[in-house]
């Protein structure tokens, strides 16, 4: 399989989850692992839009997530797309589409498709698919495919108990039963690195922060996975919107 280098931006789009490869020194948590989903919070038609800062504070690339109802699921979308691309340059794009259950947000299956710069300035899509079922055991499992120009690779991973799907992460923490030290432990699948993790969610206080949007009060989040650890702002009040979210390597601000 041929392998192109990606632009700056591209690399930057690895999004959520994928960042807790990076150690930090912080031990990992314990709790239970069990089912985290609880009340929605958004419905069909929510729309909001995130700017995208790097480490310096700059803005890289703005996020739009959407839900679209269809029957009993939900169409969790996100469209990322470069902040300033180079002067006749067409911007790196990043489109992620998950459908969950609407009542557990348990996952159905997934695209993302990826259109960038190579090296070289020509054009590079990449593209991944993916879907949840049963393998030949009759066990939980995801297949995901990865589709590069003609190349074209398929894995299958058996899954654990209690999972989500890792790019609807930014709607299920929406869902949590917030309180004060609240703790509890899920599986995250994530059908692009095709690869699992038990992520911990702890809630140890609530925070007064400002963004584009305005000032919240919100519930402070931290994430971790082994010794690599996150943080997610979400808004207090309902519909407990995503207000700000700190992935190690991108930091997501709520707009207007």
């Amino acid at each position: 399989m041929r392998h192109r280098r990606r632009s700056r931006f591209g690399v930057a789009l690895v999004l959520f989850l994928t960042s807790f490869a990076v150690a930090c020194t912080t031990p990992a948590s314990s709790g239970p692992i069990a089912d985290v989903a609880g009340a929605i919070p958004f419905a069909d038609g929510e729309s909001l839009r995130y700017s995208l800062h790097n480490d310096l504070g700059e803005v890289i690339g703005y996020g739009d997530l959407s839900v679209r109802a269809d029957g009993g699921t939900f169409v969790l979308e996100q469209r990322y797309v470069e902040a300033d691309p180079p002067a006749g340059a067409a911007p790196t794009t990043d489109i992620v589409a998950v459908r969950v259950d609407a009542a557990t947000l348990k996952p159905v299956g997934g695209s993302r498709l990826i259109d960038e710069r190579a090296a070289n300035g020509a054009r590079a899509r990449l593209r991944f698919e993916w879907s949840y079922g049963a393998d030949d055991e009759g066990r939980a499992a995801m297949t995901s495919t990865r589709i590069d120009g003609e190349d074209r690779s398929e894995r299958e991973v058996r899954l654990r108990d209690h999972y989500y799907d890792n790019e609807s992460a930014l709607w299920l923490w929406r869902t949590l039963a917030f309180r004060e030290e609240f703790e509890q432990q899920y599986i995250s699948v994530n059908p692009i690195e095709r690869s699992q993790q038990t992520v911990n969610i702890r809630v140890p206080l609530r925070q007064t922060i400002t963004v584009p949007a305005g000032e919240f009060d919100t519930w402070r989040l931290l994430l971790r996975n082994g010794r690599a650890v996150r943080t997610a702002w979400v808004n207090a009040a309902p519909p407990h919107q995503v207000v700000q979210w700190d992935n190690g390597d991108i930091v997501f601000k709520l707009e207007p």
